[in-house]
């Protein structure tokens, strides 16, 4: 789905939650762009062991109030294969992805597969247990977290002040306990600051 073409500056989303429920987490996505709807999720593994994905799955569940609440974005839930390295990254795109970002993912998903709207992610193991639940929201009244209708208390929640979705987020690497994302932009071009497949950075970490 196409975005409104908004200039959004990366800002600093914290939210406090007691951590992931696996080695494995969402280590930074882009879903809503002002160009063609450029689209990735990326995981990463901050474990000291490979982790085979074959089994796991990423859905997407449409938060927004009303009668598509609770119905799944594009082809969801995504079906994982392969393998992600101890300290490495597992990279989905979909095709508008590779005009912007050279970098080959590891696995494509199907264009538009992310809402432009309030949405909640889930990634679960081959177990079917959830590992992580974001959920991006544009504030609207009634929106609400869940997995196939049912409402849920995600581990994160992405917002950002005015009526718009987040365009997708980075996470942040801290000590003190807290997850910490940083709201990537609709423009000039999708997401200048997304860095995907390979570590985070931020404005900041390039000062001296």
């Amino acid at each position: 789905m196409r975005a409104l073409a908004v200039n959004v500056s990366v800002c600093s989303v914290v939210v406090v939650s007691a951590g992931s429920r696996g080695a494995v987490y969402i280590n930074e996505l882009l879903g809503s762009t002002a160009a063609d709807d450029t689209e990735f999720i990326e995981l990463f593994n901050p474990g000291p062991a490979e982790v085979d994905l074959t089994g796991w799955t990423i859905s997407l569940w449409d938060s927004d109030a009303g009668p598509v609440f609770g119905t799944p974005d594009g082809v969801s839930p995504i079906r994982l294969r392969g393998r992600i390295d101890a300290g490495g990254f597992f990279l989905l795109a979909n095709k508008a992805f590779s005009a912007f970002y050279d970098v080959k993912p590891d696995q494509r998903f199907d264009d538009n597969g992310i809402e432009n709207s309030s949405y909640t992610v889930v990634l679960k193991d081959r177990l079917g247990e959830i590992v992580e639940a974001i959920f991006v929201t544009d504030g609207g009244e009634g929106d609400k977290a869940n997995i196939a209708g049912r409402v849920i208390t995600p581990d994160a929640v992405i917002k950002v002040d005015g009526r718009y979705i987040p365009p997708g987020f980075a996470r942040e690497t801290r000590t003190d306990g807290k997850r910490a994302y940083r709201v990537l932009e609709f423009s000039p071009r999708p997401a200048p600051s997304a860095t995907p497949g390979r570590p985070n950075v931020f404005p900041e970490d390039d000062k001296p």
